[in-house]
Order: C-alpha cells, then structure tokens, then sequence
C-alpha cells in the first residue's frame, strides 16, 4: 500500500494556516539557522534566526507520544519549515521571511504519523515523508506524491529542486528528475547535487577533503580540495548560482562552554580556495536541535 497507509488522507485546498506572524517575531524576520526546544523538551517549538530573533512556533505539534518529539523540518537555507500543526492535524510549510504558510494537501496527522521523518527541499517545493524504510516526496502545493524506489532514501536535491539524489544502504547513489519522476543518471557515492543534477560533491573517504564527480562523463574531476582541520565536516550544499559551500562543526564536547559550533565556508570548485563566511554557536541548553544545512 506505500507511505500513505500511516496517514489519514483528506482531500483538501491549498489554503492558508497559521498566516501572520508568529509570537516573539521580529519586524523584518530572516532565515532560520536552527530549532529546538529552550531549557527543557517541552512546548513550544523555537527557531532561532540569522538576524538574531527568535520565534516561538506556538502552531506546531510538539510530541508524538509520551516524550518522543513530533517531527519537524527545515529547508536547506533556513526559510521553510514543515511541521504538523497542533490543533488541525494538517501538514504545514510556511516560510519564515514572510510568514505565509499553506497546507499540504492529502496529509494530516494520525496516530501512525507519529514514527514520520520530514525533510523538505529548497524553496520548500517538495516534502520527504519517511517511515521506516518507505519514503515518499510529495509536492507541497499539488499533494501529487511518488513513491521512492525501494532501498533508496533522499539525501540532496539540487539548488532548483529539479532532481533528487537518492542513495542506498551502501550511500551508493542516484539521480532522479522530478518531473517527470526518472532516473537520469548513478554516481559511486552520494553528496550534495549540483545544478542540472550535473555533479555531486562529497567527502572522501577519510572525510578530510571534497571530492567532485561529473555525472555525465562518469568520473571524477579535478583533485581533491582539502578541509580545514580540526572540525568535523557535517554537510555539503550547492547555491543556486553554482558556489558550493561546506558546514563543519565542532561538537560540544570538544569546545569549553558548551554547545556545538557550527562554521559554513565558502568552497572555489575551480581553485579549490576555502573561505570562512559565517558561523554560530547552538547552546547547550537548547534541546532536540534541528540545524539547518543537516537535511536534504
């Protein structure tokens, strides 16, 4: 039966949920850099901004049963986030700098529901709902929905959402078109997908440099661009003007004060030049992070 027997199905409009803005939010809101929950695993979801802000999500779900958080999602650049809201049941993407939110046609919470995994891709155009080892992407605007291949798991969608690279119990890979829903192309080793599902950047082995792989010409390009040392590489992501950035991080145990530090550099594929661009720290006294750049 798929994915979709763990919801209850509604045949509903787009409309507008939760529209406005939110308790706490400032003037001119910007994207978010990660959630969570303040002090204690308890009510209501946060999200703390680029700009400083934070904003409580007093619409979303908080638990699933007991003590197990309801899942929530971000967007790759911190301006959408899904979540299941709280009183209606609906699934909700709404997008931070403005505030607009509308309803996912044909989801809605359910008691099986409470085991889904969110993931959302950039611009917020298509929502990954997973449940055990079945996962579906559906449109966030149609609720049009394709079932993932069995054995596979999304992992990045390119800049425009176009294509998605899916990988395996191995992390070998491939690409598939959104629409039509095909597969275009393999690659030996998943990453983050470049425009026109043309390339796919990763790690090495020993996840101390970026490899590139052409998936036209089947190979590799290039030599390996070297990481800074000392900080964990955590995830690899193209823009839409085809720069590659990379986020490490340095996890709380590691650093005195507490709390993880996350640093995002800006990557030349050309010259292999590396360049810190931003950075911020999550405290640890937030619970439950949800970081954005983690997720496809």
């Amino acid at each position: 039966m798929g994915l979709f027997r763990y919801f209850s199905v509604c045949v509903v409009a787009v409309v507008a949920v939760g529209a406005g803005t939110p308790a706490q939010a400032d003037d001119t809101r910007s994207p978010v850099r990660y959630a969570g929950f303040a002090g204690c695993v308890c009510a209501p979801w946060k999200l703390w901004l680029r700009g400083g802000g934070v904003i409580s999500l007093r619409e979303a779900r908080v638990f699933s049963t007991g003590k197990q958080r309801a899942p929530l999602a971000l967007s790759p650049n911190g301006r959408h986030v899904a979540y299941f809201h709280r009183s209606t049941g609906a699934l909700v993407v709404q997008e931070i700098p403005t505030g607009e939110s509308h309803r996912v046609p044909g989801v809605e919470w359910s008691h099986d529901a409470r085991v889904t995994r969110l993931h959302l891709a950039p611009g917020g155009r298509y929502v990954v709902l997973g449940v055990g080892r079945d996962n579906r992407i559906v449109d966030a605007h149609s609720g049009q929905a394709v079932e993932v291949p069995p054995g596979l798991r999304p992992w990045s969608f390119s800049p425009d959402a176009r294509f998605v690279l899916m990988v395996d119990d191995g992390f070998r890979a491939g690409i598939y078109s959104m629409s039509p829903f095909a597969e275009t192309g393999r690659v030996p080793v998943g990453g983050a997908l470049g425009l026109d599902g043309a390339i796919v950047a990763h790690f090495t082995a020993r996840e101390s440099a970026i490899g590139l792989w052409d998936v036209v010409a089947g190979r590799a390009t290039g030599a390996p661009i070297p990481l800074p040392a000392g900080k964990t590489p955590a995830r690899l992501r193209w823009s839409g003007s085809g720069h590659l950035a990379v986020q490490m991080v340095t996890p709380r145990r590691l650093r005195i004060g507490g709390g993880a530090r996350y640093n995002w550099y800006r990557v030349d594929p050309a010259s292999g030049r590396t360049d810190q661009v931003s950075g911020f720290t999550v405290p640890g006294s937030v619970h439950n992070p949800i970081v954005t750049g983690l997720a496809p």
